[in-house]
This record gives C-alpha cells, structure tokens and sequence, in this order.
C-alpha cells in the first residue's frame, strides 16, 4: 500500500534529479547521501512508503535490495526469505507474486516483535514508476538476475538514474554493460571476497568505465584502504562509496559513534555515504 499523503509528483523534482546526476558523474563533485533501504525509521524497509520518505528527506541515492519470484517476478526484499520482514515465512524463490501480495510487511526493520502494517512487498516496476524523475536508486542483491532487472529499468524509462553493482570480475561487468541500448551506471565492490582486484583496478576501470567504487573494509589497515588505491580510482574519475551503518563495514568509524564516523570517512576521500540517518548526515554536511 502506498501512502498517499506521501504520493510525488516528478516536476518539482525532476531539476533536482538532475543535479544529483550530474553530481554523481563528477567524482569531485559534493558529498551524496544513499539511503539504506529507505527511511525505515518511519516506515517498512524496502517499501514504497520508506523509499517516499526518503525522497521527501532529499537522499541523493536510494539503495534497494531485489529478489525473484517463483513465477520471475522482481520484488523487494533482503532477505533471501520472507520471515523477518513480513507476517508469513518461506524462501522468496519458493513463492509467486500473488502468495507475497498476500502478506504484509512489518515496521522499521521487521522481526516479530515489530507490528504489522498495512504495506504490501513492491515490485521493482513500482519502486522505479514512484522514483522516475525523482532520485537516484542503487540496485542491490540483484547482480544474478540483471538482464531482468535491466529490462524493467528501460520499461520504465530509469535506466540513467539507476546504478548496477557488484563483486563479480570485470570480464563479466563488461559483458553486462557492452551492447545495451542504453548504457547502465555501475558501480564496483570492493570486499574480503575480492581483494585480488586490487591489482586489476585499473584494467577494470578502464575495461568497465567504473562511475564509481564502493569499498567495504573491516579494519583500518585494511589493504582496500591504502592511500595509493584511493587516490588511483579517484584518478579514473570514480566517485568513492563508504557505508557507515555498522561498524564492520568501515573500520569502527561507523554512525553508531555520531558524527565523526562520518569524519573520518570524509578525511579519507570517501564521497558517497550511505546511512540509516539520512536527514541526520545531511543536517551534518549543511553544517560542514
């Protein structure tokens, strides 16, 4: 269910939109905010009312997680099962659409203990007709099934406004991006899982035409933390992506600690912040 006291219209932002987007492709360019999973301090992760408000609060960015259906349908949800976030259970592979349409999402972040709303699981033809003109959205969970992915982004006219990523080689990204109508915006992980691309850095810029980098490191001395890396992806004119929600994403210098996580990654040349408190870093960049 959407909630209509929340429902945009694209014109008053559309400008707006266009300022993020030419923000976004100049890798010097000011400080973006994603917000994670939507605002679900005020409504269900992942929802429509969560990604509304979002927009409302002025994200730069809104991260979403994506998942298939039983019957190839594309919904949001993290969780690789239904039972965290809604009242029923079960793989969401294992289900259609019409059997998720059936349940109803819960509050904030879910669990059981949180109450149940009146919100239904979106699909993501709905999350990009509401965010079309709007924001900017970055994709995840969904590097397996991207063609459909794609397909639903062109369908609805959202292709330059939305960004791909993932940790996959850079042979496979490039077979992705190359040959499409219209270019998708991708952006690289770099993680524990492939801390060999550190060598391949720059091939895979050159060969992907990265937008951007987003680095996921657990301790300060982490090898994907070195100056020299920083500094050559922001050489190939990547913008670089920090999460600051917990503290096993960047270093112990999360939110979780106030303002100075964000600091900290601002010192370090990170340009990209995705956070739970979107209103809370956009109040802190202001003050900046």
């Amino acid at each position: 269910m959407r909630d209509k006291s929340l429902t945009l219209g694209a014109e008053p932002y559309r400008s707006h939109l266009q300022q993020i987007i030419a923000s976004f492709h100049d890798h010097r360019g000011r400080v973006l905010i994603a917000a994670h999973r939507g605002d679900w301090r005020l409504a269900p992760e992942n929802s429509l009312a969560a990604i509304q408000y979002s927009i409302v609060a002025g994200a730069d960015l809104i991260e979403i997680d994506v998942q298939r259906t039983a019957d190839g349908q594309l919904v949001l949800m993290h969780d690789e099962t239904v039972d965290r976030m809604t009242n029923g259970s079960g793989r969401v592979a294992e289900m259609t659409l019409e059997q998720l349409r059936a349940l109803r999402l819960r509050q904030h972040q879910g669990g059981h203990d949180q109450r149940l709303t009146n919100y239904m699981i979106p699909t993501l033809e709905e999350v990009m007709i509401l965010a079309r003109d709007k924001v900017m959205i970055n994709l995840d969970k969904c590097w397996a099934w991207r063609d459909d992915v794609y397909a639903v982004l062109l369908r609805t006219d959202t292709v330059a406004q939305t960004v791909f990523k993932s940790t996959a080689e850079p042979e496979e990204v490039h077979s992705f991006l190359n040959h499409k109508p219209q270019k998708p915006l991708y952006m690289h992980i770099l993680d524990d899982s492939n801390e060999h691309h550190v060598e391949r850095i720059g091939e895979c810029c050159e060969m992907v035409r990265l937008e951007a980098v987003e680095i996921c490191f657990e301790q300060e001395n982490s090898r994907l933390l070195q100056p020299s890396l920083l500094q050559r992806i922001q050489q190939y004119g990547c913008r670089l992506w920090v999460n600051t929600m917990w503290d096993s994403l960047c270093g112990g210098h999360s939110e979780l600690h106030g303002a100075e996580g964000w600091e900290w990654q601002l010192q370090h040349g990170f340009n990209m912040i995705q956070t739970d408190n979107a209103v809370m870093l956009r109040r802190y960049l202001d003050e900046q």
